[in-house]
């Protein structure tokens, strides 16, 4: 795949809104005329369907990998990054719900053929959370005896509120769904005793 021109990319970007309930299973000629741009347009910068299948793959992750490093490196304490990471990744999701909705689908069908890009998501995804959860024990703001252990509930638990708002829903209302998971979260699901 080669890199396509930023103008081409936004155009591909605003054509996969159309793919809804799709699985991202369209070909060529599918996205082509959704983009509105020439099918050899298309078979310039891509072989084929699993190409543009990767680069819808690879725009979503790195726009949700850049949303989290910019959240991550924000001002505040360890829960206020943590807090500040979840609200970027729901706005990152709330912005291109069909891809959000259609990509574990085409992720799914593509099986090992999509492995470098879920190798590159496993780095990038984590990273941000694994730095700051190390960071949080260190200071005795978390209480985290597995880090990995509660990435992965993290990504779960983020992945599925979205998922299931998107899909039920239809929509997603990024900073409503943060302020309720984040407390959440933050505190867990013990109710607090007044004093």
């Amino acid at each position: 795949m080669k890199q396509p021109p930023e103008d081409l990319a936004e155009k591909l970007i605003a054509a996969s809104s159309q793919f809804s309930g799709t699985g991202l299973d369209v070909s060529v000629e599918d996205v082509a005329q959704a983009a509105d741009v020439p099918r050899a347009t298309l078979y310039y910068y891509f072989s084929g369907r699993d190409d543009l299948v990767n680069f819808y793959l690879t725009h979503k992750l790195d726009s949700v990998a850049t949303a989290m490093e910019k959240a991550a490196a924000s001002e505040g304490t360890v829960i206020d990054r943590l807090g500040n990471i979840i609200r970027a990744v729901f706005h990152a999701m709330a912005a291109q719900p069909a891809l959000c909705t259609e990509l574990p689908e085409a992720l799914r069908r593509a099986g090992a053929s999509f492995s470098e890009v879920a190798m590159k998501a496993e780095v990038v995804m984590r990273r941000p959370l694994r730095e700051l959860l190390i960071e949080g024990r260190a200071s005795g703001e978390l209480n985290v005896p597995d880090v990995e252990v509660v990435i992965d509930a993290l990504h779960g638990a983020i992945g599925q509120v979205a998922l299931i708002r998107l899909t039920h829903d239809g929509k997603l209302d990024a900073d409503e769904v943060a302020d309720q998971l984040i407390p959440l979260i933050a505190t867990g699901l013990t109710a607090q005793k007044s004093a």
